[in-house]
């Protein structure tokens, strides 16, 4: 039998065969919950492997007056010598032969096979760079992200400029009052059981003080589209902050904000994009919520060119919401999966997060790393705690409550050559000293993240009946260790329109391995020393497989450590 961790068959066909695979906008897609379309026009060579000394530097190898330059494709066969630099738009280079000097590709591929021989560098952007075993290149530069270029009556290539995107409108109609920029803001929020769709309206205002130095506020107010008859929430939520940024030699940022929202819990095993597209397709609400009015205040620094380091101070009246009848396109007449209780009251906290963000292909072509480690403390004197057996936690204080947590992400990527790359990651995190965790910080373990082999929150510490949907993660610890080999596969079921890719371009095949698990902390029976973790021979596995296109992945998934049945999930980011 094989389950779908959505029931999305068709779904996950038309996602997977027909969605646009919108290169220039991938990041865009696994971005945060909000649309803003008053912000300044998006530039795809802001990529990490796309700055913008490399477009100009191609550009002018391209369109340099010795190098030979080919529209559509182009084939050097065996035997065959060009004396130069040669140069590819929008278009396929197989290359047999012997190029004396520098070879350019862009928003195209490359291959060299075995009888193939480059002088100088190959540089393809946009596109992928194929290395046949015997190959011969001095020097190899790839970035997949593609560049907006256009071809000019004279024979050249130029940077296109940006199409009117609805960004472009919003900024075209911006009020510039004294040194200030004012721009719409209108945006919309995560899909959920809660508001329904939250639609935002208000304004942005920025300022350039110097080269280095800007400011940018904004302020809006959230419809939230669905009508809550119970009154835990109001109608209208609303959204300020402001942000003070220094691009100097130690670049650092200033922000604060505060408003009105309904935020999520901390265990999210679905991202916001996938969880949203579930609650308004198919009634499967991810994340559980809740309403909070505060106000927060965070500084970062780039202390060195890969590290950085932030601190934040956070105070918030955090209240219980409750599930409403809102709308979805299937299943419409199923009741909505309930939104849990929370710990009502007032909290303050402050974290301190360490990235180390090595993941710069110029910089670590074979080997990268991503580290973030993060701790908080939290407190309250205005508790109003939700009753929780005793089996899973002890009594919280109604005044005097402290607590600390923390979480520890490391990721490692092994290039092994272009079409193959290992990625492993160790991810922990939850319950570290002080009173026990509120129900809102708590964790548990199943879904897209990190066991793709098990249903949601199936290891979420309830032991007195089997994992319900509606149970609230109630962990205070979680752990895992994932594992994955990528070979891109020579397919192209794709057509390019206006500089986009339609359908499926050379999609990766993805062969996975994850082990991890989530427990109860302290001292009684059947928690786990706070000392400790859980023993590696209680933790849940899986292995599996998938196939991925740009952000878009589908999954076939199979525990080993439980009898559940093999489970097929569509992804629309990538895992980690």
């Amino acid at each position: 039998m094989m389950r779908m961790s959505w029931s999305v068959a068709p779904i996950a066909v038309l996602l997977v065969t027909m969605t646009p695979v919108l290169r220039n906008t991938t990041a865009a897609a696994q971005a945060g919950r909000t649309l803003d379309i008053g912000g300044p026009p998006g530039d795809s060579t802001a990529r990490a492997c796309l700055p913008d000394s490399i477009v100009t530097a191609a550009l002018a190898a391209f369109n340099s007056p010795t190098a030979v330059r080919v529209f559509g494709g182009g084939q050097i066969p065996a035997g065959a010598t060009i004396s130069g630099s040669y140069s590819v738009f929008q278009g396929q280079l197989k290359l047999d032969g012997t190029v004396q000097g520098n070879v350019v590709v862009l928003n195209g591929d490359a291959r060299v096979t075995h009888t193939g021989v480059v002088t100088g560098t190959i540089t393809v952007l946009g596109g992928r760079l194929v290395l046949d075993p015997g190959a011969t290149v001095a020097g190899r530069y790839e970035c997949e992200a593609q560049p907006a270029l256009t071809k000019l009556p004279n024979g050249t290539v130029a940077r296109r400029p940006p199409s009117r995107s609805i960004g472009n409108i919003a900024s075209g109609v911006a009020w510039t009052v004294g040194d200030y920029r004012i721009t719409p803001h209108v945006g919309i929020g995560q899909y959920n059981r809660v508001e329904a769709l939250p639609i935002q309206g208000g304004a942005n205002v920025s300022r350039r003080l110097s080269g280095s130095d800007n400011v940018r506020a904004e302020v809006f107010a959230i419809a939230r589209t669905g009508r809550d008859p119970s009154g835990s929430r109001s109608a209208l939520g609303w959204h300020v902050s402001g942000l003070y940024a220094h691009q100097g030699s130690l670049p650092f940022t200033l922000s604060v904000e505060g408003g009105s929202t309904i935020d999520a819990t901390s265990d999210r095993p679905f991202s916001a994009i996938e969880s949203g597209v579930s609650a308004v397709l198919l009634r499967r609400d991810y994340n559980d919520w809740y309403l909070r009015h505060g106000a927060s205040v965070m500084a970062s620094v780039r202390a060195m060119r890969e590290v950085t380091l932030i601190g934040a101070f956070d105070i918030s009246h955090q209240t219980t919401v409750l599930a409403i009848d809102a709308l979805s396109l299937f299943r419409n007449t199923e009741a909505w999966r309930p939104n849990p209780l929370i710990d009502d009251g007032t909290y303050q906290t402050v974290t301190g997060r360490v990235v180390w963000d090595a993941r710069d292909p110029l910089a670590h072509p074979v080997l990268s790393w991503f580290v973030r480690a993060e701790i908080s403390r939290v407190s309250s004197n205005d508790l109003t705690p939700v009753s929780v057996p005793a089996t899973i936690r002890d009594a919280l204080p109604a005044s005097g409550y402290r607590e600390t947590d923390g979480e520890l992400d490391v990721r490692a990527s092994l290039r092994i050559d272009p079409e193959q790359r290992l990625n492993f990651r160790v991810v922990g995190g939850g319950y570290l000293a002080g009173d026990p965790l509120t129900i809102q910080r708590r964790r548990a373990v199943g879904g897209a993240d990190p066991l793709l082999g098990y249903p949601f929150r199936g290891i979420n510490c309830d032991r007195q009946r089997k994992p319900y949907p509606s149970t609230p993660a109630l962990c205070d610890r979680s752990a895992a260790i994932q594992a994955e080999y990528r070979r891109t596969l020579p397919i192209d079921l794709s057509t390019r329109i206006n500089g986009y890719t339609i359908g499926i371009r050379k999609p990766d095949l993805v062969l996975f391995a994850d082990a991890g698990s989530a427990w109860l902390a302290g001292d009684s029976a059947g928690r786990v020393p706070a000392n400790r973790i859980q023993s590696l021979r209680e933790w849940r596995s899986d292995v599996g497989v998938g196939v991925t296109s740009g952000p878009f992945g589908l999954f076939l998934a199979k525990s080993l450590a439980d009898a559940i049945p093999v489970r097929l999930t569509l992804l629309l980011t990538q895992r980690f």
